[in-house]
């Protein structure tokens, strides 16, 4: 992409004009790459919207909720849904916000009350912005093994990648980098161990305690940097 600038002011009777700068096209992101979607979002020119059958706030964690409350019509179809091919469905700018497929109006999904009965229209992960996180781990254990680890959000009982899988390392002094969704202001803490072997931070299982393995999304800048994980 080029793009002129031109500059132009009078010193002792001259005009000075300016020069015509070229920027890299490499440099320059693509708006989708720097976007945080909801899941069940896409982005198109650096916007996020709900995919469809979703609706909500297409910035947060999980901000797109499912129009359809999904629950069989045999259990019967609350408020504002209608029964179709055995399920039940949310009616127009409604959505099964509700962990009970309550189907709840979109202008009551995060106003600041609760409007569900387990609260769920007002929980962070629906409502706030997430915030992109990168942690950095390095494999400095020099045993030829590689090292599973994840982070836990502890306060709200989420980890990433997830419950049934981790991230791995890849060889002495490797640097692994994964990029998280947070919510700003929550304590991640990370944990990794090797099977029959070592453990760091809060563990694989996220039980452990740790002096230095935690940070609060958002406090510490774009990167989470921890020291190097060491076998001595």
């Amino acid at each position: 992409m080029t793009r002129p600038w031109w500059l132009s002011a009078p010193v002792l009777g001259l005009s000075l004009v300016g020069c015509l700068f070229e920027v890299p096209e490499e440099n320059v992101p693509e708006p989708c790459e720097i976007a945080a979607c909801s899941s069940n979002a896409s982005c198109q020119a650096g916007d996020c919207t709900c995919l469809e059958g979703y609706d909500g706030n297409a910035y947060a964690v999980d901000g797109c909720q499912p129009k359809s409350a999904g629950r069989s019509c045999a259990d019967g179809c609350g408020a504002h849904a209608w029964c179709d091919d055995g399920a039940c469905q949310c009616d127009s700018g409604y959505v099964a916000a509700c962990g009970d497929g309550t189907c709840l109006a979109t202008a009551y999904l995060c106003d600041g009350k609760e409007d569900c009965g387990d609260g769920r229209d007002e929980e962070a992960e629906v409502c706030l912005d997430p915030i992109v996180q990168e942690w950095v781990i390095v494999d400095a254990c020099d045993d030829d093994l590689d090292i599973e680890w994840r982070v836990w959000a502890l306060e709200r009982d989420w980890v990433w990648p997830a419950i049934d899988d981790t991230f791995t390392t890849w060889g002495l002094d490797h640097v692994s980098r994964e990029p998280l969704e947070c919510i700003e202001g929550e304590l991640l803490c990370f944990g990794g161990g090797i099977v029959g072997g070592h453990s760091w931070g809060v563990g694989l299982d996220g039980l452990g305690e740790c002096d230095d393995c935690c940070a609060a999304c958002g406090d510490d800048g774009d990167v989470i940097e921890l020291a190097p994980l060491r076998c001595e």
